[in-house]
């Protein structure tokens, strides 16, 4: 155990850091609080983040509206130690792309949802407007293991939380960008929450006992 992270009130954290704590049991939570609470320690590293290259090809695409040339230009200058993961990726959002056509780019924001002692901070990647006026804030999943539709679940319903602040007036889609699956459906029943909010209390002492 570490005495050297100074943990605030609330807590605050990233959409995708707590689905991740979501997704785990048992022991495995503990891992994942320990990474999160060194993270907290160490400053943000560009070289340890996989997927911000490609991730940044893609906005960058989407704002001059010419993306082939710019991901393929992105999977040239990757290492090559990557190279195969970022071509993944951009077939994917290749075929995921006309169903964004005629499209407006709509300004997005961080918006929070604040649970018990915890924030989590829901950042879309786009947003845009569609031709019947209807506005969907889009949050881009990269990797390489087909999205759980739990994970879908939280990722919509939290994100939904925050969108008043984040793109207000946009409904959230999580696109599942490898398989060009987008999901749409925010999970409505009364219990979702109160789920949320005891798992969020669970990670927040989680962590403040690992550093204890």
């Amino acid at each position: 155990m570490s005495s050297t992270v100074n943990l605030p009130s609330p807590l605050e954290i990233p959409l995708n850091g707590f689905v991740d704590y979501l997704r785990t049991r048992g022991a495995a939570r503990v891992e994942v609080a320990t990474r999160h609470n060194r993270q907290a320690e160490e400053p943000y590293s560009p070289a340890r983040d996989f997927y911000r290259r490609i991730l940044a090809a893609i906005l960058a695409g989407r704002r001059c509206g010419d993306d082939r040339p710019v991901l393929e230009h992105a999977i040239d200058a990757a290492p090559t130690s990557r190279r195969s993961n970022y071509r993944a990726v951009v077939d994917g959002w290749l075929r995921y792309l006309p169903k964004l056509a005629d499209t407006e780019h709509v300004p997005v924001q961080t918006g929070r949802w604040r649970g018990r002692n915890l924030t989590v901070r829901v950042t879309p990647h786009m947003a845009v407007r569609h031709a019947d006026g209807t506005v969907e804030a889009l949050l881009l999943y990269l990797k390489a293991e087909p999205l759980p539709a739990a994970d879908a679940a939280a990722m919509l319903w939290l994100a939904s939380a925050a969108m008043p602040e984040a793109c207000p007036g946009a409904s959230p889609v999580v696109v599942d960008v490898r398989r060009a699956r987008a999901y749409r459906v925010v999970p409505t029943e009364r219990a979702f929450p109160v789920w949320l909010h005891a798992e969020a209390g669970g990670y927040r002492q989680l962590r403040v006992q690992l550093v204890d």
